[in-house]
């Protein structure tokens, strides 16, 4: 039973990828303790954030069985309830959705953090001993195999070495993406490296192979591929300890080497500069070795005329600038979400900062007043004499504090529904306007390139009546009076 998760922000990005159904085959919601849609909790319990001294309000886990098990319905809630003990996260609101990916299932749980009744974010230390803890208990309530871990489920006697993952979550994704497998990747760089007899020789195989040898920020070495793509030369090397590594590499001198921003912008030039392949010079000798025959008519393809290339050309130069354009607005259009954000963000904290100070103006007005020297002394003499008296006023004291926190949570509630009730509100409206303004900017983009190309035709139309009729005088001017039969 694998479990990854961690806490983060980003509601909107998050309700993106647990709804993404052109990735998965299938997308369900198991749970959702909110109203509306998972967009919309999201953002309700990141809003929740802004009444703690916190930034990270959701907390999303990933729990991923074996394929090889089947899981009930019953199970992947108690799975969640097994991983909600170990996190500390009992009794937040929770999100649970299905995916199911190549025939496999998984599911995602996502929590709020903001705990309303004390104001504070549940902590998320140590959380990924809480994953493993949580991972130990699935496998043996479920039946599982058991799979080792690097905290809690490992038994450093017989697991002696920190476990590493065969691929990291980069190379499974750009695995995913149809790129080089990570396998045939470290395959191929450690034969390099088998057939070098030092740092210099291997520098150079690596290369001959398409890589750059760069310097890491936080590793002593890594390679560059041909998309640019950064990877820890140690971890291409299975087997090879950093020490062995920085030894067989002494011959190098890291600070020689580009670092990783000089590599990337160096591999990616050399790309744009790679010309387009040509036909090869052989082949054009063959074609010309045939008799040159006419295709068939049913086979033939009018060749663009002038004409059209021209009016093809025009509307390309139109499409570029009017590309431009769109991608000014976008530019403009995000500019504007960000500053509404940051905005809102600025005005939230201004109105929790305010409901604090107010709330701690109220708490000393209304706070009794203390009995002054006499009446403290018959008081306590009181008190001392019979313990209930004590206990009463203790419990009196302590339902007083509890009202005040209960009112003082419902308020913060209240306020805090209000200021994501009117963010939401601008957010929306700032979204139908820029939804408005893309859709007149394409109208006025289309009316401008027919525009465009009527008058380029009209111009062409002149510039065709302008040339008959100076065709038609030079003819005028050759058969002149001398020419004509009856002068003769």
């Amino acid at each position: 039973m694998i479990i990854k998760g961690k806490s983060r922000a980003g509601p909107s990005q998050l309700a993106r990828h647990l709804g993404r159904a052109d990735t998965n085959e299938r997308v369900e919601i198991l749970q959702l303790d909110s109203a509306g849609t998972p967009a919309e909790a999201f953002r309700d319990w990141q809003t929740y954030t802004l009444a703690t001294n916190g930034r990270l309000g959701l907390y999303h886990a990933n729990i991923d069985p074996d394929a090889r098990y089947d899981m009930t319905p019953q199970q992947w809630m108690r799975a969640v309830e097994i991983l909600e003990e170990e996190l500390g996260l009992q009794g937040q609101p929770r999100a649970v959705v299905m995916h199911e990916k190549n025939g496999r299932e998984h599911i995602h749980v996502v929590w709020a953090r903001a705990d309303m009744d004390t104001m504070t974010l549940r902590s998320d230390s140590m959380n990924y001993q809480a994953h493993e803890r949580a991972s130990l208990r699935m496998e043996q309530e479920f039946g599982h195999e058991h799979v080792p871990g690097k905290h809690a489920k490992r038994d450093r006697e017989a697991q002696p070495e920190m476990p590493s993952a065969e691929a990291t979550h980069d190379e499974w994704q750009q695995r995913e993406r149809g790129g080089i497998d990570h396998r045939a990747r470290k395959a191929q760089v450690t034969a390099l490296f088998e057939a070098s007899d030092s740092g210099l020789a291997f520098k150079a195989a690596l290369e001959d192979a398409g890589y750059v040898l760069a310097r890491g920020d936080r590793r002593d070495f890594v390679i560059l591929d041909e998309d640019a793509k950064v990877h820890s030369l140690g971890r291409q090397l299975p087997g090879v300890k950093a020490a062995e590594l920085r030894a067989f590499m002494v011959d190098v001198d890291p600070e020689a080497l580009p670092s990783v921003k000089e590599a990337r912008t160096a591999t990616r030039e050399v790309v744009r500069a790679e010309p387009t392949p040509e036909p090869s010079p052989q082949s054009a000798p063959a074609a010309t070795e045939q008799p040159c025959q006419e295709p068939p008519a049913a086979d033939r393809t009018p060749a663009p005329s002038q004409e059209d290339a021209h009016i093809e050309s025009l509307r390309r130069s139109i499409m570029e600038r009017h590309s431009a354009e769109l991608k000014e607005q976008e530019l403009h259009h995000a500019r504007e979400v960000e500053d509404l954000q940051q905005e809102q963000q600025a005005k939230a904290e201004m109105a929790i900062e305010r409901f604090a100070r107010e709330w701690a103006q109220r708490v000393t007005r209304e706070r009794p007043q203390e009995p002054d020297g006499l009446r403290r002394m018959w008081r306590t003499i009181r008190e001392a004499m019979d313990e209930k008296v004590r206990a009463h006023r203790l419990a009196t004291e302590a339902n007083a504090a509890r009202d005040a926190e209960d009112r003082r949570n419902g308020e913060i509630r209240i306020l805090v529904s209000g200021l994501n009730a009117a963010d939401r509100a601008e957010i929306d409206a700032l979204v139908d306007r820029q939804a408005h303004e893309r859709a007149d900017l394409l109208n006025d983009q289309a009316r401008d390139l027919k525009r465009r190309i009527e008058d380029d035709e009209r111009a062409r139309q002149l510039a065709r009546e302008y040339e008959e009729r100076r065709r038609d005088a030079l003819t005028r001017e050759r058969e002149g009076p001398e020419r004509d039969p009856r002068a003769r």
